[in-house]
């Protein structure tokens, strides 16, 4: 047997207990892509390898199992060694494996699309059907048409059920809108490294590719004095800004502009402090030196925050079921979305503080980044809704609202 420690489970993975028939597991899932399948493990063998990780030798673990049984501990470990195949585990080979992909996908120019075929569909022909029936689900001519930013959400497109009119209210809200080049600041799910973190990357989507920017990121840079924090990995299995130029390419086909991905960072070391964002020079510098290249650059610029609200629920920590609680977390939510409406940027943010983010709210950076950005004159709610995911008694709110420079 070999003689290094069994590696630790990867502490980056997408963890979701399940029961069935009685018996729980863990589904564990890999959105960076180093793992390409998911898989189920029962709860004892997750704690097993919770407790054993790190800190014991392979050659150990009959003993500290108390098992003699060669053909029990023979089954154990080639469950441990499948897992670390597999990309699961924080062993030496997969720090190789990482490596490779990850130099791999550095010298790509294009950001391939991740979210095909599991959120809408790659097909163009089914994809542009999908996308009309998310777009007529509201009347374009019911609100107003020349906003300078929308707050959509980015929840799951196939969810589009109950989440198209939510979407298409945002997006018709803009649909006059004079603009050729689209800011999207969306919410960093997977890595946060900085405040605002872009990428050079151009965006493909089974619609083409949308070109990113790079003067204005040059321009960016030169006003900051300093280096910009990209992260071209936060970007690579993140949906949030994917869905926004995807939905964009469809609604605005006669447009020619170009893109600006950029996501935001946590700003839990805020809401710990119980401190506003614009306290920090690094935020106030990132978004002054953004704001002095857009202007500077002469272009149009439609912002997009991609943003949801609150997650509550089992599946997110919560040791209570969501469903009994929607009412009260729909008028939580219009707590904040008062907030926005009148344009009060610090409300929105001290009443997430206040209540220490117990809700989750997973828009609160790119939404208060949007509104530190320009002065807006005008904010209108759109829509409203909540996904009550029974299956795992949790629950996902979201909202539309447009931003006016009138």
């Amino acid at each position: 047997m070999p003689e290094e420690l069994i590696p630790t489970l990867r502490n980056n993975l997408q963890l979701l207990l399940m029961e069935e028939d009685g018996q729980r597991f863990v589904l564990m899932n890999d959105n960076h892509g180093y793992a390409e399948d998911e898989i189920a493990v029962s709860i004892e063998f997750y704690n097993l390898l919770i407790s054993l990780g790190g800190k014991t030798k392979y050659s150990d673990l009959g003993e500290k199992l108390k098992i003699n049984d060669l053909m029990i501990l023979n089954q154990i470990l080639q469950n441990i060694k499948d897992l670390d195949e597999m990309g699961f585990l924080n062993s030496s080979s997969f720090k190789i494996k990482k490596s490779q992909i990850d130099q791999g996908y550095f010298e790509l120019v294009d950001r391939p699309y991740v979210c095909a075929q599991n959120s809408y569909p790659e097909d163009v022909g089914e994809l542009n059907n999908f996308l009309a029936q998310i777009f007529n689900s509201t009347n374009s001519e019911s609100s107003k048409s020349n906003s300078s930013a929308i707050i959509v959400p980015h929840i799951d497109l196939k969810l589009s059920d109950i989440c198209s009119k939510i979407y298409s209210s945002g997006y018709h809200s803009a649909r006059e809108t004079d603009f050729d080049l689209l800011v999207v600041l969306g919410t960093a799910h997977y890595d946060s490294s900085d405040l605002l973190m872009p990428t050079k990357k151009n965006y493909k989507t089974p619609l083409g590719t949308a070109k990113t920017d790079t003067d204005i990121l040059e321009l960016w840079e030169s006003h900051l004095g300093d280096k910009l924090p990209y992260n071209d990995l936060a970007h690579k299995p993140e949906h949030s800004i994917e869905y926004q130029i995807l939905l964009s390419q469809y609604y605005f086909i006669n447009r020619n502009f170009t893109v600006l991905p950029i996501l935001v960072g946590s700003f839990g070391e805020f809401v710990y402090y119980n401190s506003v964002p614009e306290s920090s020079e690094d935020f106030r510098k990132l978004i002054s030196s953004l704001k002095l290249a857009i202007e500077e650059s002469g272009r149009k610029a439609l912002f997009i925050a991609s943003v949801d609200f609150a997650h509550i629920g089992r599946k997110f920590g919560d040791d209570y079921d969501a469903e009994p609680i929607l009412d009260s977390l729909k008028n939580e939510d219009k707590i904040l979305i008062d907030a926005l409406t009148n344009l009060d940027k610090h409300r929105f943010f001290r009443k997430i503080s206040e209540d220490n983010d117990k809700y989750r709210i997973c828009g609160t950076s790119p939404i208060y980044s949007l509104m530190s950005l320009k002065d807006f004159k005008r904010c209108e709610f759109l829509d409203y809704a909540q996904w009550n995911e029974t299956q795992t008694k949790s629950a996902v709110s979201f909202a539309s609202l447009a931003l006016f420079d009138d």
